[in-house]
């Protein structure tokens, strides 16, 4: 799923940032490989500067230092609501979902 993949799905190439923000969500529930967050990393520092890919994900979409926190809680609940709907959810889902969420708020 998005920004390792060797296809790039459309709506990665006309919004590259959603791929980054997708991974972010991913990395905040544990389902990101180091090797992706290694990768992130150079390609923010690259990008923006500075040493914290995460830090600079939240300051690009204006996210509290609390976001994390928050996914991690959401997760936690989507989890609950699924398995009680019996209905099945994978993290990178979710991840979509909570990106598109995030860019719905900032407006895009």
């Amino acid at each position: 799923m998005g920004l390792m993949d060797n296809q790039v799905p459309d709506c990665y190439e006309k919004q590259p940032m959603l791929a980054v923000l997708e991974n972010f969500v991913l990395d905040a529930l544990g389902k990101l490989e180091p090797e992706k967050a290694a990768v992130l990393q150079q390609i923010l520092s690259k990008t923006f500067g500075g040493t914290d890919w995460r830090k600079t994900v939240r300051e690009q979409f204006g996210l509290p230092g609390d976001t994390a926190t928050q996914l991690k809680a959401a997760w936690k609940q989507r989890v609950e609501e699924a398995e009680q709907t019996q209905v099945e959810i994978t993290p990178e889902e979710f991840a979509q979902s909570a990106a598109d969420d995030i860019l719905a708020d900032m407006g895009n």
